[in-house]
């Protein structure tokens, strides 16, 4: 179906065009692979990232830390109070009474009241008054809890217990089952350390105790980002963290005292009780003023730009979406243009095409020809880009490049196939006029708008950080078929570039079939 002769008359008349074109592309996408594997663009980002991890864990520990020194300091306060009152009770305003309330107490039980019915009973037998009666029912609370153990440690134990659930059902409520968990653990472990050491003052014992835990538990610690696992130990060492803990709880405590004489000054006749109950309501949003990342600090629009930035990939930027979809598709346009135009209107214009025609060779023989030459020469174009664009992916693999070989091979086929449905456009523009002034203005003037429309869409496209970016052009891509050719797509690992072939497949053999037809039937000027 294909002249031979033809064929090689058309690979010689544009093997220049063709060598050129092959040449400079392939060293425009060595070159780009090479210095951007070279440099090391993306430590650029990495260093981004890594500022605002590392500004993300700060402020987690700021945060945990006076979360932890509040619950903390109220928990040992409590228990001291706590311990004090009813170590005076049981073992001081109770220490005559409290073995012969108790058996009373087991008598009742055993002689089947029930525990309500028991304590009223010795109520009303002790004619209680209701602040004793209260004494009483603590008696027998810590008497089923503990037994007629009276001693401190078992009073210190009775107290920390209940301590602890109480911040166990208080957290359950608000978090879950397991931050509960580890908070009633995090509580128990700081009152024995409390009482273990000694001290006296639980604000200074809080104050320092938290930073030490915190330093522990932080350092061990790793979270996901982006997909990569991120260890706390590569941005603080232990020190580090002890000291951003401490800080935050200095400053914490320095704002409560702040705020606790601004609520005192402002309002004189308040008691200890009222003072306290609103600065509990200050604490929260000191708290979340005190541990604000960089990105709460900014202004909504910046702090998105610069999370861009950080997570933007430098090589599916400038390879995937200017290079492939620009840059290296400019030189083999223009070589679309120029051939598709000689290869049929450029001979009927110059009327070489009569010569052609006036031996057996058939008009549709003559097209089928012309289509094979041009997509052969296209097809051998990107074979060349694709082995060049392998062998420096290669030579750069040792560095932060994140495209994989199978990434380039889709790219180079990407290209090839857009440029089949360009050359598809300009070949049917060819065949249709009998003037290369036509064929060239109508095929090559759609193929440039096609590019420059990509070009100017490029700024309005997700690929461009919206620091940068501008909204509106992003309309220039729905005019483009280079749209199409979904290298953000490719480059992302989703199929979605799958159908977009097809349509640029179609293109192509839709406008090759019209260019054949159209040249089989049409008036020439022989």
């Amino acid at each position: 179906m294909i002249s031979k002769p033809l064929f090689k008359q058309s690979c010689k008349a544009n093997a220049g065009t063709w060598v050129f074109v092959s040449a400079v592309t392939c060293a425009m996408l060595i070159i780009t692979i090479l210095v951007l594997g070279n440099l090391n663009v993306n430590e650029i980002r990495s260093s981004m990232t890594d500022m605002f991890v590392k500004d993300a864990i700060e402020s987690t520990i700021e945060k945990n830390s006076m979360t932890y020194y509040d619950m903390t300091a109220a928990a040992l306060e409590s228990y001291e109070s706590s311990y004090d009152k009813l170590n005076f009770l049981l073992n001081v305003a109770l220490a005559e009474d409290r073995d012969v309330i108790i058996a009373n107490y087991k008598t009742l039980i055993e002689d089947g009241s029930d525990d309500q019915q028991a304590r009223q009973d010795i109520q009303t037998e002790m004619e209680l008054s209701d602040e004793e009666f209260a004494g009483i029912n603590t008696l027998i609370d810590y008497y089923l809890a503990q037994g007629e153990d009276y001693s401190p440690s078992k009073i210190s134990e009775y107290i920390l217990n209940q301590i602890a659930d109480a911040v166990y059902l208080q957290i359950l409520e608000e978090e879950g089952q397991e931050v509960a968990n580890t908070v009633k653990a995090f509580i128990t472990a700081a009152i024995n350390s409390f009482i273990a050491s000694g001290a006296t003052d639980t604000i200074e014992f809080a104050t320092n105790y938290i930073p030490s835990v915190v330093s522990d538990v932080f350092h061990e610690q790793s979270f996901d980002y982006n997909d990569e696992k991120i260890y706390v130990s590569k941005y603080f060492a232990k020190e580090k963290i002890s000291n951003i803990s401490y800080n935050s709880i200095v400053s914490y405590r320095g704002e409560l005292d702040i705020k606790e004489k601004q609520i005192r000054a402002n309002n004189p006749d308040y008691s200890d009780e009222q003072v306290a109950q609103e600065l509990e309501s200050y604490k929260e949003t000191i708290i979340a003023d005190k541990s604000k990342t960089l990105f709460d600090e900014l202004p909504g629009k910046v702090g998105q730009a610069l999370s861009e930035l950080g997570s933007m990939d430098v090589y599916e930027l400038v390879i995937g979406a200017i290079f492939y979809r620009i840059a290296g598709l400019l030189l083999p346009l223009i070589f679309v243009i120029m051939t598709a135009n000689n290869l049929i209107a450029g001979q009927v214009d110059s009327g070489s095409m009569a010569y052609i025609l006036s031996t057996p060779t058939k008009r549709k023989k003559v097209t089928i020809t012309q289509m094979c030459y041009l997509i052969f020469s296209l097809f051998s174009m990107f074979v060349l880009t694709t082995i060049a664009s392998m062998i420096s992916l290669a030579s750069v693999k040792t560095a932060d490049i994140s495209i994989t070989y199978g990434q380039m091979l889709l790219l180079n086929l990407g290209a090839f196939v857009t440029m089949l449905a360009i050359s598809g456009i300009c070949f049917l523009a060819s065949c249709w006029f009998n003037r290369s002034k036509f064929s060239m203005s109508i095929g090559g003037g759609l193929s440039m708008f096609f590019l420059v429309a990509t070009i100017l869409g490029l700024f309005g496209s997700s690929v461009i950080p919206s620091a940068i970016r501008i909204d509106a052009m992003k309309y220039f891509n729905y005019v483009s078929i280079l749209t199409l050719f979904d290298t953000i797509s490719i480059l992302s690992g989703t199929t979605a570039y799958l159908w977009k072939f097809v349509i640029l497949i179609a293109i192509g053999a839709v406008t090759y079939f019209l260019g054949i037809k159209i040249f089989d039937k049409k008036d020439l000027p022989l």
